[in-house]
């Protein structure tokens, strides 16, 4: 399984920008037609992240090791310290839409952010090739970049969870919760399947996998604004 993943890695990534490319265009579509809030939106903003990480990591088929890709490389962990945050207000707006909550979830975001932003600067990378070449944080990353970026990684996603849960019992819409839960499962299986049998670190497929999950969530998150769509239409 694991000489599969990587032997299709570089088409795979390919695939994974096409998605993430369609997935903008169909966020932003839902956010003109003025479809539940600011969801369709932040969501489209985050998926212009993904597209970004997706395409430099395809890139890696045929790009060298070098100023230019090591700088293509570290705004991919910028932009992921900075825009997975957005996952906070889309689920505040999909919980409530009293603006005095809005607000301070924005405040508490935006903080984040900021923080998010000095943690991406902070990542140092060193190449690493499995499946296509790559600058993947390393372990001279500071502590305080590591301990932000899993905890980005890891919280979101249970808010996600526990609010969609809530949101599938009131009313009757599973996706914000399989759009976290996925995210959770291919979190964990890239923890859990990624390792490489050496031990080697510098061999985990665990970026790769995850990147499905995040897939996952993209799509669940636009199934969760149609039917959010279709229960206003009601």
């Amino acid at each position: 399984m694991r000489d599969f993943l990587i032997n299709t890695m570089a088409a795979v990534l390919w695939i994974m920008t096409v998605f993430d490319a369609i997935s903008i265009f169909f966020m932003f579509r839902e956010w003109k037609k003025g479809n539940v809030d600011r969801i369709p939106l932040l969501t489209g903003i985050l998926c212009l992240g993904l597209f970004y990480d997706s395409l430099i990591l395809s890139c890696g088929c045929f790009l060298e090791y070098g100023t230019l890709f090591h700088h293509l490389s570290q705004l991919r962990y910028i932009l992921h310290c900075v825009l997975i945050p957005l996952l906070f207000p889309i689920c505040a707006y999909s919980l409530t839409e009293n603006k005095k909550v809005i607000r301070i979830v924005w405040i508490v975001s935006a903080v984040i952010m900021v923080l998010g932003l000095i943690a991406g600067l902070m990542v140092v990378t060193e190449e690493r090739t499995i499946g296509v070449k790559r600058y993947a944080s390393s372990d001279e990353t500071g502590k305080f970049s590591s301990t932000l970026t899993s905890l980005l990684d890891m919280v979101p996603v249970f808010i996600m969870i526990g609010i969609g849960i809530y949101l599938w019992v009131k009313k009757k819409n599973p996706f914000m919760f399989l759009s976290g839960f996925f995210m959770f499962l291919f979190t964990m299986l890239g923890i859990f399947l990624g390792k490489d049998p050496s031990g080697d670190r510098g061999k985990s497929l665990m970026f790769y996998i995850s990147m499905f999950g995040e897939a996952f969530m993209v799509y669940f998150l636009w199934r969760f604004v149609r039917k959010e769509k279709e229960l206003k239409e009601v």
